[in-house]
C-alpha cells in the first residue's frame, strides 16, 4: 500500500519528458526564462547568473548535470529559484532551469527501484499515474560544490 505524503507539498516540473519535484518549502519563486549572463571558465551545467531585484543568483541547468537531452528554450521554460539550507545552517539561493512547471500538491510515496542511480533522488513519488522523481537539493548542491573545488 502506498503511503500518502499529504503532509508535505511538492513543487513539480518537467525536464525533458520526466516529472521531477522538490519540496515546496524550498521554492522561493518561479520566473519566466530570461537572459542568463554566462560566467567564464565554469562547468557546462553552470549556465551563469541572473539579477533578481539586486541579488545575483547562480543558475544551474539540471538537464546538463543529469545528462538529459537539452531542449531549446520555449515559452514554458522557467527558472525556479530555490533556497537550500546548507549543513552550516546558512541558506543558499540557487536558480535552475525547468522545461515547464506543473504545480504544487501532495505525492504518494513509491518504493524505490534497486540498482537505479539515485545520487540526486530523495524518493520516488506518484501523482495519479505519473511517476515523479523527488530531488534532494542538498545532495545536488554538495555535488556541485565538490566539482567546483576539484
Amino acid at each position: 500500500m502506498n503511503e500518502n505524503l499529504s503532509s508535505t507539498a511538492y513543487f513539480t516540473f518537467l525536464l525533458g519528458d520526466v516529472t521531477y519535484a522538490v519540496e515546496v518549502t524550498a521554492v522561493k519563486e518561479v520566473l519566466p526564462y530570461e537572459k542568463i549572463t554566462p560566467v567564464p571558465r565554469t562547468e557546462e551545467y553552470m549556465k551563469g547568473v541572473i539579477n533578481i531585484r539586486g541579488t545575483v543568483v547562480t543558475v544551474i541547468d539540471f538537464r546538463v548535470l543529469f545528462g538529459i537531452d537539452i531542449k531549446p528554450v520555449k515559452k514554458d521554460t522557467s527558472i525556479i529559484v530555490a533556497e537550500i539550507q546548507q549543513d552550516d545552517g546558512s541558506n543558499m539561493t540557487l536558480g535552475f532551469i525547468a522545461d515547464s512547471v506543473n504545480g504544487v500538491g501532495p505525492l504518494e510515496k513509491e518504493p524505490s527501484a534497486t540498482g537505479t542511480n539515485t545520487q540526486f533522488v530523495k524518493m520516488l513519488g506518484k501523482d495519479g499515474d505519473n511517476l515523479v522523481l523527488v530531488l534532494d537539493l542538498n545532495k545536488i548542491l554538495g555535488e556541485v560544490e565538490k566539482r567546483l573545488n576539484s
